[in-house]
């Protein structure tokens, strides 16, 4: 971007990311997240290390706060907290007031119904989330190819009595719609609580640029979410929204490409996969799982 400083020189003072990494290491000396004691020989050599690592604890700290002392002091907050109803912030003096002096400041708030509970129309409350395999949108780790495997696409889920009442069995295809979007997937019916349907926010736009696969089905989950958010962190509430489900197509002898592991677990008589390929592929972990070769490259100034 050519920025320069008032001189004229270069504003960043940095070219590599190791030259990057020592000036973000200049600017957390003194804070909780303190990495002056890291360096890149330390990171590779160490398997992991737990801030704040800094010349007192040059290994690292495994447990933070063992000494019952919190980062609370009222001179060493750089925020003085916010109402968790309004997300209106506190000043100096409604923060002093608690005479917090390193002890834990512990909130609470009274439980608030959802914006948008299910109703007759929507009669399913939607919730998105992670599979184990993935990270977001899967920009690294649909690059790995065990990964890949173990989660190759996008499914939701059902319980076992939503199931049954809408005629969907592993593999069918359904589409959940909310009022502001849709998505289609092939149905997985797992142990999710009776009413609630659960679809992972990994899939979507970032290999299909226009969200929508091969198959013309929209995945990206998060579309049918509500536009809204916590007043105090922003985070948008992509947990709780109302939907309703119809069933589009037969499975065809296909299974959905959730995961057999953990919560995408198959339920009932969808558990034991079957012989010749067909029923639910158990999902290979570890050093079982099929190799391929993956390369890494990294250039000067990346």
């Amino acid at each position: 971007m050519e920025l320069t400083d008032k001189d004229g020189a270069p504003l960043p003072k940095w070219r590599t990311p190791e030259e990057c990494f020592e000036e973000f290491k200049r600017v957390t000396v003194g804070r909780p997240c303190d990495y002056s004691g890291l360096s890149y020989e330390k990171l590779r050599g160490s398997g992991g290390i737990q801030w704040p690592c800094d010349e007192n604890t040059p290994d690292g700290t495994e447990r933070l706060y063992a000494d019952h002392r919190f980062n609370t002091d009222t001179d060493y907050c750089e925020d003085y907290g916010h109402d968790l109803l309004t997300g209106a912030a506190y000043e100096r003096q409604d923060h002093a007031a608690l005479h917090p002096e390193g002890r834990a400041i512990l909130k609470a708030a009274h439980y608030l119904p959802a914006h948008e509970p299910p109703s007759e129309e929507y009669p399913f409350l939607y919730t998105t989330g992670r599979t184990v395999y993935h990270w977001h949108t899967r920009t690294k780790t649909r690059r790995a190819p065990q990964l890949d495997a173990a989660a190759p696409d996008m499914w939701v889920e059902l319980a076992p009595a939503d199931a049954e009442r809408l005629g969907v069995r592993e593999g069918d295809v359904v589409r959940v719609e909310s009022a502001r979007g849709r998505i289609e997937a092939r149905a997985r019916v797992t142990g999710v609580r009776e009413g609630v349907v659960f679809a992972p926010f990994h899939y979507g736009y970032w290999d299909t640029p226009d969200g929508v696969s091969g198959d013309g089905w929209h995945r990206a989950a998060n579309e049918l979410t509500i536009t809204d958010w916590d007043p105090v962190s922003k985070q948008p509430l992509v947990k709780v929204a109302a939907v309703r489900v119809e069933k589009i197509a037969d499975a065809g002898g296909v299974p959905s490409p959730a995961p057999t592991t953990a919560a995408s677990r198959p339920v009932g008589e969808d558990l034991p996969p079957t012989e010749g390929g067909a029923g639910v592929r158990e999902t290979v972990e570890g050093a079982s799982a099929p190799v391929e070769a993956v390369r890494e490259t990294v250039e000067e100034g990346s």
